[in-house]
């Protein structure tokens, strides 16, 4: 989730920083609780600027509201394998999807 933050807050120009950002790298599965049970190892997304915090908010606010969308599955054109409609690349050839899903 911070992944997609990050980029949406980068889209619109709101300066921020990660806390804690390499806590989750140097953990390995389960252990992360057992030794960092506190939020406060968790990574955290820090808006810079006071004043951007409201707009920032409302931004993430909408990206975790949203609905998602679904999409339908279309075939590669260039090696005829059926792809999930979430795929932006066919899984097999790597041919990327037509602006107009073939169905």
């Amino acid at each position: 989730m911070i992944g997609l933050f990050q980029s949406i807050l980068d889209s619109a120009g709101i300066p921020y920083f990660v806390r804690n950002s390499t806590t989750q790298q140097s953990i390995v599965g389960g252990l992360a609780t057992a030794l960092f049970p506190l939020p406060e190892f968790w990574p955290a997304l820090c808006v810079l600027n006071d004043e951007d915090y409201p707009h920032a908010m409302e931004l993430l606010r909408a990206a975790r509201d949203a609905a998602p969308v679904e999409q339908a599955d279309w075939k590669c054109t260039k090696c005829g394998e059926t792809v999930p409609g979430n795929f932006t690349s066919c899984w097999n050839c790597e041919e990327q999807r037509p602006a107009t899903p073939p169905g």
